[in-house]
C-alpha cells in the first residue's frame, strides 16, 4: 500500500467522516472519566435556561426551547460520536482494499459462525476477507447497554454482571482453564512452557516484583479460583487475603485453600473499606490481576485511592491489567464490543498504557516497573483455546454448540487480539509516592540482571 495511505490509515484522518481530525477513544475517555462533571455543569445549565426576566415576560415557549436544546447535547454528541464510528469504519475499510460489499463484516461473518457452524472459524478470522466495520452488532450494544454500565458503573451492576462473567459454572472454565484455574495471562520465558508451568512462573513472577517474604500480609484483589493465593500461602509463606464477588469462585477457593492459612472472602472490591475485618495497619503488599477492567473508567481511581490507603506505606502493590494499544484500529474496537457483550460485561477500563499510568500516579502510586507482555497473552489463550477443543463433547452435551461455538470465538478473536496487539498486558509494579526507602529498595530490587557484557556476542 502507498506510504501516504498508510500515514493516513495510521493517524486515523479519515476526511469524510472525521473532517476534523478528532481522535474519538480519548473523546469517550474524557467524556466517561469525566461524565459525573459534565451531566452535572449541563443540569445546571437546563436550570438556568429561563431567566426571571424570560418568565415575568412570558416568553415560555423560548425559553422551554432553550431547556429542550440544553436537555439534548449530550444525547447529540453520544449520538454524533456512535455515527462518526461507523462511517470512519467503512471508509477506512474501502481504502484499505476490503470488498465490503462483497462480504459480510468481520463481526456478522462470525455471528453467522456462532449460530450455523458453517465455514472454517481460523479462515473467517485470518483470511482478510471480512472488514471490522461497525455495524447493527456494535451500535445496538453501545446504545442499550455499554453506555449504561460505562457511564454510571454501580454497584448493582457489578453484582449483576458476576453471573455472565465468572459463574457460568466451574466445570465450564475447568474446560478452559485447565488445572491451575487461573484466568490470567501466563509468562513464557522460554517459550515451551506448558499452561501450568506458564502459570507457576508469572506467579513466581510477581513473588519477586514485590520482594514477598514468610510472614508478609497479602491482600489480593479478584483473587478469582484463587490458585495465586494458594501457590503464594504454601511456596512463599505469605498470610493472603483473596476476595471475589463471585459465589462459584468462592466455594472452590474455599475447598483449594482447606489445609492452608489463606482467607478467602465473597466482597465486592468497591466496598471493601466497609468491612471490620481487615488489618487497620493495612497490609504488606497488595496484588490485582486483571480485575480492574470491572471497575470501569469513572470509578477507576476510586479504586486505586482505596488500594492506596489499604496499603503500607512501605508496601508494594502489583497491577496487572489488560489494555488496548494507543494507535488503535477498527479491529480492536469490534473486538472490544463482542468482548464486552458476551464474555466481560462491565468490563469497560481497558485502557492504553499511558491512560492507565496517569490514573495510578494521580492516585498517589510511583511506578517502578511496568511490561508488556500481550504476545505471552496470546500463548495463554491459545492453550485455552486447545482446553476448549479438547472438551468440546462434554461442553456442547451440557451446553449446547451456540454456547460451545461463542465461547470459541472469544478464544480464537483473542488469540489473534493479542498477537496482533489489538489489545494487550500490562504489569505494573507500584510504590507509594513519596515513600523514599522503599522506592530506593525497590529500584536496586527490580534493576535490569542479566543484561550482556559489552563486546560480548549475545547469539553465539
Amino acid at each position: 500500500m502507498h506510504p501516504t495511505i498508510l500515514s493516513l490509515l495510521n493517524d486515523h484522518t479519515m476526511k469524510f467522516s472525521n473532517p476534523l481530525s478528532l481522535d474519538v477513544f480519548e473523546l469517550v475517555l474524557f467524556l466517561v472519566e469525566f461524565s459525573p462533571y459534565i451531566i452535572g455543569g449541563l443540569a445546571v445549565l437546563f436550570v438556568l435556561a429561563v431567566g426571571p426576566l424570560e418568565s415575568i415576560a412570558g416568553t415560555k415557549q423560548k425559553s422551554y426551547r432553550k431547556k429542550i436544546s440544553v436537555a439534548l447535547i449530550l444525547p447529540a454528541l453520544i449520538l454524533a460520536i456512535v455515527a462518526s464510528v461507523i462511517l470512519a469504519s467503512w471508509e477506512d475499510a474501502y481504502v484499505r482494499g476490503y470488498e465490503i460489499f462483497k462480504y459480510p463484516s468481520l463481526r456478522a461473518k462470525l455471528e453467522n459462525y456462532i449460530e450455523t457452524g458453517n465455514d472454517d472459524l481460523h479462515d473467517i478470522l485470518e483470511s482478510d476477507k471480512y472488514a471490522p466495520t461497525f455495524g447493527l452488532y456494535e451500535a445496538r450494544y453501545l446504545m442499550r447497554d455499554l453506555l449504561r454500565h460505562t457511564v454510571f458503573h454501580t454497584n448493582d451492576h457489578n453484582e449483576g454482571n458476576i453471573d455472565e462473567g465468572y459463574n457460568k459454572g466451574n466445570d465450564w472454565f475447568k474446560a478452559t482453564l485447565g488445572e491451575t484455574m487461573m484466568y490470567t495471562s501466563g509468562l513464557y520465558p522460554e517459550g515451551t512452557e506448558t499452561l501450568k508451568e506458564a502459570q507457576d512462573y508469572k506467579i513466581d513472577y510477581v513473588a519477586d516484583a514485590i520482594e514477598l517474604k514468610p510472614g508478609m500480609s497479602v491482600l489480593d484483589i479478584g483473587c478469582g479460583w484463587t490458585y495465586l493465593a494458594n501457590r503464594l500461602t504454601e511456596k512463599h509463606g505469605a498470610n493472603v487475603t483473596g476476595i471475589t464477588l463471585s459465589k462459584e469462585q468462592l466455594a472452590y477457593g474455599t475447598e483449594l485453600n482447606a489445609k492452608n492459612s489463606a482467607k478467602i472472602l465473597l466482597q465486592d472490591a468497591m466496598q471493601l473499606k466497609e468491612r471490620d475485618d481487615l488489618p487497620e495497619e493495612g497490609y504488606d503488599r497488595i496484588t490485582s490481576l486483571e480485575m480492574a477492567e470491572h471497575v470501569g473508567i469513572r470509578r477507576y481511581q476510586e479504586f486505586l485511592t482505596m488500594v492506596h490507603g489499604m496499603m503500607k506505606d512501605d508496601g508494594v502493590f502489583y497491577f496487572q491489567v489488560a489494555g488496548l494499544r494507543r494507535a488503535w484500529r477498527f479491529e480492536d474496537l469490534t473486538w472490544g464490543l463482542f468482548m464486552g457483550e458476551h464474555v466481560f460485561p462491565g468490563a469497560d477500563a481497558s485502557c492504553p498504557l499511558g491512560w492507565i499510568s496517569t490514573q495510578v500516579e494521580r492516585a498517589g502510586f510511583e511506578i517502578q516497573r511496568v511490561h508488556n507482555m500481550g504476545s505471552h497473552y496470546s500463548k495463554t489463550l491459545d492453550h485455552w483455546l486447545d482446553n476448549w477443543h479438547a472438551n468440546k463433547q462434554y461442553i456442547e452435551g451440557k451446553y449446547g454448540a451456540v454456547a460451545y461455538r461463542r465461547w470459541e470465538v472469544f478464544l480464537a478473536w483473542s488469540v489473534r487480539a493479542a498477537r496482533q496487539g489489538s489489545s494487550t498486558l500490562f504489569m505494573l509494579t507500584l510504590t507509594k509516592a513519596g515513600e523514599e526507602r522503599r522506592r530506593i529498595e525497590s529500584q536496586n530490587h527490580l534493576v535490569p540482571k542479566d543484561v550482556p557484557k559489552a563486546g560480548a556476542n549475545r547469539f553465539l
